[in-house]
Parts: C-alpha cells; sequence; structure tokens
C-alpha cells in the first residue's frame, strides 16, 4: 500500500470517527431536547387535572365528581385516564378508544406516597403498539389523604419518525462529506508527496547513470518538512559527489605515487639483470636507488593504511599524556636529525592531555618534519607549548621556510596535496602527513590552523583540550629527565 494512499484512509477514517461523533451527539441532544419537551407538555396537563379533581371533590370520592368534563379540553394527541385508590379507571379520554394505558404496581405505590413521575411503555405494553408511549402521572389528594391518580400520556410516533429522519439524513450526508473528503485528502497528499517522488525519480536516475551533479529541484518552501527533507536530499548528493571526487584523485594520485617508484625498481632490477658485468660502483648506486624507492613504497603503505584505519573509525586509547615530556622527546629527535636548522624550544608548560601517546608523537614528527622539509638549511625552526586560559594546550610550530601561497592554504590538509610536488618528491615526502595530522587532531577533538607568508614562512598551531584545569598543574622541574633538562636548556 502507497503511502499516498496509507495517508488517505488515516484522514478518512478520522473524519469518519468525528462525523460519527458529531451524529451521535446530535440526536442524543435533539433527542433529550424533545423528550423533556414532551415531558414538560404532558407535566402541565396532568398536574392542570389533578388541581381540577381536587376542586370538584371536596370530601367526596372521586367517583361522584362528573370526571368526563375533565380533560375535553385537552390537546387531542394527549391520552387521559383517571383512577381512583384502588386502581379502578374512572376515566378515560376518547382518544383511547378501548385501549388502556397500564399502571405498574412500582409507580402505583409511588402514587400512594404523594410522588409523581415518568414511566414509558414498550410497543408490546403500549396503548398504540405500534409506538412507545411516554406517561406522566401524579396523584390527586385532598385533605392530605390521596384519593386518586391522574395518568397523561403520549405517543411518540412524530418524534421517532423525525430522529429517524434526522439519522438517515445524518447518514447520508456524512457518507457524502467522506467521500468528498476522502477525494480531497488523496488529491492534497499527492500534492504533498509529489516533491517527494521527484525526489524519488532523481535518485533512481542518478543509480542508473551515475551523475552525482543532478540536484532536486526545491519548489516550496525550505521552512516545511518536505522542502527541508529535499534540502537535506541534495546536501548529501553534494557530499557524495565530493568524496566521489576525492576518490577519483586519490586513485590517481595513488597510481602516480606507485608509478614512479615502480618504474625505478623495475628498470633498474631489469637493468641488473641484463648487464651481468656492471662496475660496483654503478650496482651499488642501483641498488641503493631500489632501496630508496621501496622505502618510499613503504611509507606510502603505511601512511595509507593509517588513513583508512581512521575512515573506518578505528577508535583510538584515551590515556593520560603528558604534552610537554612528549614535545621534548621529538624536539630531541629532530634537532639531532636536522643540525643544519636552527631549532629551537622557545616555551613549555607543563600540560596534560587525554589521548592517544603514539598518535600524538606522530602528528609532531610529521609537523616538525614539514617544516624541516620547506626550511633551507640555515634556517629557523621554532616551537613552543603553552596553556591556555581556555583550557587548551596550544603548540606552535613556526618556520622561516619558502612559505605557503594563499590559494594553496585551504587544500593543505588534503591527501597527496603538495604545493610543489617535485621538490615535496624529492625530499621522500608522500603527500598524506598533514592530512594524518588533522586526522589526529580531529581524533583528539582538537583544532589546528596555519598561517603562512609566500617567501617568509609558515606557522602552525594546534589546539588540545587539556586533562585538567590549568590551576591543577604544578610544574616539577625535577620529574624532567637529565636528555630532557639538557635539550630544554639548549
Amino acid at each position: 500500500m502507497s503511502l499516498r494512499l496509507r495517508l488517505t484512509l488515516w484522514y478518512s477514517a478520522l473524519l469518519a470517527i468525528l462525523l460519527a461523533l458529531i451524529a451521535v451527539v446530535t440526536l442524543s441532544v435533539v433527542r433529550a431536547r424533545v423528550q423533556n419537551e414532551v415531558n414538560l407538555e404532558m407535566q402541565s396537563q396532568g398536574d392542570q387535572i389533578a388541581r381540577l379533581l381536587q376542586l370538584r371533590a371536596p370530601g367526596s370520592p372521586l367517583s361522584s365528581v362528573p370526571i368526563p368534563t375533565v380533560g375535553d379540553s385537552f390537546a387531542s394527541e394527549l391520552y387521559v385516564q383517571v383512577r381512583d385508590i384502588d386502581r379502578r379507571i374512572l376515566y378515560r379520554s376518547n382518544n383511547l378508544g378501548n385501549k388502556l394505558i397500564p399502571f405498574p404496581e412500582t409507580y402505583q405505590q409511588q402514587t400512594l406516597e404523594g410522588k409523581n413521575g415518568f414511566y414509558s411503555l414498550s410497543p408490546e405494553g403500549a396503548a398504540n403498539r405500534e409506538t412507545d408511549l411516554r406517561v406522566y402521572f401524579t396523584p390527586v389528594a385532598f385533605g392530605g389523604e390521596i384519593i386518586g391518580t391522574v395518568q397523561v400520556g403520549r405517543s411518540l410516533t412524530v418524534e421517532q419518525t423525525l430522529l429517524r429522519r434526522l439519522a438517515v439524513n445524518f447518514f447520508w450526508m456524512a457518507a457524502l462529506v467522506l467521500a468528498l473528503g476522502a477525494s480531497i485528502g488523496y488529491w492534497l497528499a499527492g500534492v504533498a508527496l509529489r516533491p517527494i517522488q521527484e525526489a524519488t525519480a532523481t535518485a533512481l536516475e542518478i543509480t542508473r547513470t551515475g551523475r552525482l551533479d543532478r540536484r532536486v529541484p526545491v519548489t516550496r518552501s525550505a521552512n516545511d518538512e518536505v522542502g527541508t527533507l529535499i534540502s537535506t536530499f541534495n546536501e548529501m548528493l553534494a557530499r557524495l559527489q565530493e568524496l566521489f571526487d576525492k576518490q577519483r584523485r586519490f586513485s590517481g594520485d595513488i597510481s602516480h605515487e606507485l608509478r614512479t617508484p615502480l618504474t625505478t625498481i623495475l628498470g633498474n632490477v631489469g637493468l641488473l639483470k641484463r648487464a651481468t658485468k656492471l662496475p660496483a660502483a654503478d650496482r651499488d648506486e642501483m641498488l641503493s636507488e631500489i632501496e630508496s624507492e621501496a622505502q618510499h613504497m613503504r611509507r606510502l603503505v603505511s601512511d595509507l593504511l593509517l588513513l583508512a584505519q581512521s575512515e573506518a573509525d578505528h577508535l583510538i586509547t584515551r590515556e593520560p599524556v603528558e604534552l610537554d615530556t612528549l614535545l621534548l622527546e621529538v624536539y630531541s629527535q629532530a634537532k639531532r636529525r636536522a643540525p643544519d636548522r636552527n631549532l629551537r624550544l622557545l616555551h613549555e608548560d607543563q600540560a596534560v592531555v587525554r589521548g592517544d601517546a603514539d598518535r600524538l608523537r606522530q602528528m609532531l614528527v610529521n609537523l616538525i618534519n614539514n617544516a624541516i622539509q620547506y626550511t633551507p638549511p640555515g634556517g629557523s625552526i621554532d616551537l613552543s607549548l603553552e596553556c591556555l586560559s581556555n583550557n587548551q594546550a596550544q603548540i606552535t610550530i613556526e618556520d622561516t621556510g619558502q612559505g605557503i601561497a594563499a590559494e594553496d592554504l585551504p587544500h593543505i590538509f588534503d591527501r597527496f596535496y603538495r604545493t610543489d610536488k617535485a621538490r615535496s618528491r624529492a625530499v621522500g615526502g608522500t603527500g598524506l602527513g598533514l592530512s594524518i595530522v588533522k586526522w589526529i587532531v580531529d581524533a583528539h577533538w582538537g583544532e589546528i590552523d596555519v598561517e603562512s607568508t609566500l617567501g617568509a614562512g609558515t606557522t602552525f598551531r594546534v589546539r588540545l583540550p587539556l586533562a585538567a584545569p590549568v590551576s591543577d598543574m604544578v610544574p616539577d622541574p625535577g620529574a624532567l629527565t637529565d636528555e630532557q633538562a639538557e635539550a630544554l636548556a639548549a
């Protein structure tokens, strides 16, 4: 069953329930109002007859009163019957004919107690067997003594006929309104769901053709539910298109990155197989080149595996990490690895963060290696770690290298993106270092930004949330190892 049909059936069912409720309430109110008016009419006539009998029977038995003259002037649709204390019928109105108005024993006892009331007779016990009969009874008293009973009955034929007609009219009116409402509801549901059908058709066409540049036209306000759904669907398509484009570029970059070392390795291996009498120096150079390209491919595969794990949402460990100690270790290693650069640790606060020590070390190594690669010999690289007032630890790496052009800054964290591919390849880069840095920072709920001036240098700032407030961290100079203290002093 389609959603359109289900909505129509729900609307129709709700409308039917409302119409039935309205009909029941209306008929009940009308029935109660009619019965109340009938009761008031009979009570008025019955009480009036009882008063007349009381006036005409001062101290004499009710049977001696000329009763036939009492009820002749009342409405013809009313049946009047008078009984004495022994339940003998003393008077019946002419419209009763040879019929009697029954008087159950229960109501007789109420009369003897001086009470009046109403009762209804079923068709089997009514004066007219085709309809119900409504009866009002009231006692006739004189001097505090009950001397008889007045019964006033009225046939409900007219009222019941009107109520039946009203019910039939309600039924056909409700059926017409329900049919009309269902038709309009079905049409309105189609109008409301048409944008969703268009979105479904567009998605099906995209699936069959692979054209992710298609979008569902937004033909209604974006503030309603359908407009929001279409906008979200279009955003999803844009995101998918972006991901597929990145995947294509990624595949092309992988092919490019692997083609060069594989070509070099295969060329050298082929040459070594053919030329069996190469000089030892040439052979060593070829083997060295093969080893260098193999190392490059190993680093590339390792970085790709790490990024694949990050996309698969592999969890990282969450343990307290002394960021200052980690920075000192990486700084010491980098200083030995790049003696021709002026590496300086300008400032270091004690900072503890929650995260993965190995990943944080890899982030620092990648950032410092990036600074070393793009800073010429004799240039300066300054490191600092400080605790900010908003309970964040900020790592700053500033170099005086070649800098990054403004148009390249938004893309430096993309995979395989290099501002100078030839130079990066020459120094052994894979183009994935900053992508890994960005993933590690995001995985630790941190932030990273970069400022750069072409030809003047670049500054990276990484901010990570502290594991404890700054006020709880008390520096302890004695906690540093001799190597760390020597590196900090240098």
